[in-house]
């Protein structure tokens, strides 16, 4: 397993964690890929009743690593990949957030079944700053989960919001004290792992089925429009403009 991800196996769950510390834990290729092997080897292993994610060092994950960025739009794996195999994880998972979970961090969280996050933590969506767009299902995600009064307030506004106000959203289930974010964590997966695992497992599959359809509309028009987006002239001086850390010119192209 590459040192990216750290698996740490306690009973009957398994404990993933991002390990780019220096880094905020950004995603970059080598992250996706620890993430994905981590995955299939969960699939396969019929004793594991949950899944914790972390973070490492001072955040839970400050999102796609810019530099990679070029990448991680190549085919082949990809982080909306693995995102969709951390949902069809047929055990349940529980995101433990701390520090940051930004933009791709909180799009991580959120595929997760329960989150649970530290006092100090933050969490936003930043695209509007770099003039990009998340794709229909990060929408679709974000207004089954929040809502979209919520929704529009974390993807308009690009600010982070803190624990206790991603509590009154939906955004995270609870809020703990940041010094007792892992063993909160830990008692959720290892409750969660000695319920019956027969039952677990179909309740993931029915609440998945509920929501199936429930928010599905035709979207091929707005996936031109999001292409458009992130193919502009704009998103390109936005990324170009963050890592050179000055303000963006934008021109509307």
């Amino acid at each position: 397993m590459a040192e990216e991800v750290k698996v740490e196996r306690n009973q009957n769950y398994i404990t993933l964690s991002l390990n780019r510390p220096e880094k905020r834990n950004a995603i970059n290729r080598a992250v996706i890929e620890a993430l994905d092997a981590a995955l299939v080897s969960i699939e396969a292993d019929a004793d594991v009743r949950a899944v914790v994610i972390r973070g490492e060092g001072r955040g839970f994950c400050s999102g796609l690593d810019l530099r990679d960025i070029e990448q991680m739009g190549a085919g082949g794996l990809t982080f909306e990949k693995v995102i969709a195999r951390v949902q069809k994880l047929p055990v349940p998972t529980v995101a433990a957030v701390h520090g940051d979970a930004l933009t791709g961090g909180l799009v991580l969280a959120l595929s997760c079944d329960l989150r649970i996050a530290g006092e100090g933590a933050r969490l936003g969506m930043t695209p509007a700053r770099i003039g990009y767009l998340p794709t229909y299902w990060i929408f679709r995600k974000f207004v089954e989960t929040v809502g979209p009064a919520n929704t529009a307030e974390i993807m308009y506004l690009a600010d982070p919001v803190d624990a206790n106000r991603a509590r009154e959203m939906g955004l995270v289930h609870k809020v703990v004290p940041d010094d007792s974010l892992a063993s909160g964590a830990a008692k959720w997966a290892a409750t969660i792992a000695g319920n019956a695992p027969l039952s677990v497992r179909a309740m993931k599959q029915m609440i998945a089925r509920v929501t199936s359809t429930a928010f599905e509309v035709e979207h091929q028009d707005l996936d031109e429009l999001g292409n458009k987006v992130r193919t502009s002239q704009d998103a390109r001086e936005g990324v170009r403009a963050f890592l050179e850390k000055r303000k963006p010119v934008w021109r509307g192209q």
